[in-house]
């Protein structure tokens, strides 16, 4: 029997079936027809519903090859990954719109603050990818995992308000594309859990610091 709430489970409102990984290493399968159901979005404005069972009986259930913590670090990943991709692609557009867009009879891709800016973003972009492509070698190493989702959430933060700052005010308007990575970046670095959280699972774990980091 299945009772307890699932908290912004993404498209609740449209599965055919709710599978849960419950009581330890359990994963169970049950009709969301049975639930309670409470429509909720992210800020990009994707479903993030409320799943709330009481007393609600699975239609099955088998051994489960991951745990919750393993599904969350496996979710952390796959966020995190989306993050580098919605990085690069907001890089892309301020990038072509600072060669387009010109002030004082020039581009303002040719004025060298705006040229940090470019330049600042597309390191956040590249350092993120970095951690990102290493913790995707090792999926089931914590720490790369916890590195990799830690830094891109950091980053997704800093990247959105840069490519805002080089777009300006058209950026935030309904109908430009750049909305569609930085609302994205905005959801997506909270998801599986924020920079501060994955930063207090690497602070957290035992013995030296330096050692995990080095391997050494």
């Amino acid at each position: 029997m299945l009772t307890g709430t699932l908290r912004r489970v993404p498209w609740a409102r449209s599965a055919h079936r709710v599978a849960v990984v419950a009581d330890g290493r359990q994963v169970v399968v049950a009709d969301p027809a049975l639930a309670t159901i409470t429509p909720g979005e992210n800020v990009a404005g994707e479903p993030r519903d409320e799943v709330t069972f009481d007393g609600v009986r699975a239609e099955r259930a088998a051994p489960s090859p991951v745990d919750a913590a393993g599904l969350r670090r496996w979710g952390a990943l796959a966020r995190a990954v989306q993050l580098t991709g919605a990085m690069r692609g907001a890089l892309d557009l301020a990038v072509r719109y600072a060669g387009e867009r010109e002030q004082f009879g020039r581009p303002i891709g040719r004025f060298q603050a705006v040229q940090q800016m470019l330049a600042e973003l597309a390191g956040e972009a590249a350092v993120a990818d970095v951690a990102v492509r290493a913790a995707v070698r090792a999926p089931d190493d914590e720490v790369a995992v916890a590195a990799a989702k830690a830094n891109a959430s950091r980053a997704a933060g800093r990247a959105a308000a840069i490519a805002h700052q080089v777009h300006g005010a058209i950026g935030v308007t309904q109908e430009h594309g750049l909305r569609r990575f930085t609302l994205r970046l905005w959801s997506w670095r909270e998801e599986y859990g924020d920079e501060t959280t994955w930063a207090d699972v690497l602070g957290g774990r035992p013995g030296d610091p330096w050692a995990t980091l080095t391997g050494r």
